[in-house]
């Protein structure tokens, strides 16, 4: 099995229609530290991964078709597969990104998931991708 060797989350990639919209929500509404970019990319540092490798989230235009060299249609939910992507945080910063959500004026939802005891703050970021806020509560 593979999962077992699965140390954490590596690169998201999301194609954006605005890349100056969605670079300035993740950097100046989430805080992720910019680490490269260009008219093609915009590349971020989520956190510290393991052995060296920056966990990372990465903004292509959608006329960037280097990746795979793929033809990209318009970037729209139901011509997509992502659902959403979780971002662990610490039970400890959870308040206070909630507020956060609040004081941005962002549409949230919170969720309590019993079954693995996690509680999750999920908003949308400009081009209403999901993004989920995770962290594990021992008193769930």
């Amino acid at each position: 099995m593979i999962g077992h060797k699965i140390k954490g989350l590596g690169e998201i990639v999301l194609r954006v229609n605005d890349m100056e919209l969605m670079k300035n929500f993740y950097l100046k509404a989430i805080g992720f530290e910019l680490m490269n970019e260009s008219e093609d990319f915009t590349f971020f540092k989520i956190a510290d991964g393991t052995s060296g490798h920056t966990q990372v989230l990465a903004l292509f235009a959608r006329n960037n078709l280097t990746a795979f060299n793929e033809e990209l249609k318009a970037i729209m939910p139901e011509n997509t597969t992502l659902h959403h992507f979780a971002l662990e945080i610490e039970k400890s910063d959870y308040e206070e990104i909630l507020m956060l959500c609040k004081k941005n004026k962002f549409e949230y939802v919170t969720r309590v998931f019993e079954w693995v005891k996690w509680r999750s703050i999920f908003i949308k970021d400009p081009e209403s991708n999901i993004v989920e806020f995770v962290c594990y509560d021992s008193g769930i």
